[in-house]
């Protein structure tokens, strides 16, 4: 991806609680996240749920990036998968 280029990919758009199963596959089940990228640089917007599989993703690109984490505002939808995204990049690694 070149330095003017841009991806926005949402992990997580689900609000109050996670809500995995077959009835969400075409929506998603995971809470807020959101990331954009542009060029190496990382923008991660929210941590809800969906930053594990952001997290699995990154581990699996295995390229250097350099990235921050916003949190818009700590409503627990929006801050509930941060603790585990550590674990989720760790049991890929």
């Amino acid at each position: 991806m070149t330095n003017n280029q841009f991806k926005v990919t949402f992990w997580g758009v689900r609000g109050s609680r996670p809500v995995p199963g077959y009835h969400t596959l075409k929506y998603g089940g995971n809470t807020s996240c959101v990331s954009i990228e542009i060029g190496e640089r990382l923008f991660i917007f929210d941590a809800g749920t969906g930053i594990c599989n952001l997290g699995q993703e990154l581990v699996k690109k295995r390229e250097k990036m350099v990235g921050d984490i916003f949190i818009t505002h700590t409503h627990w939808d929006h801050i509930q998968g941060f603790p585990f995204f550590y674990t989720c990049i760790y049991k890929w690694q």
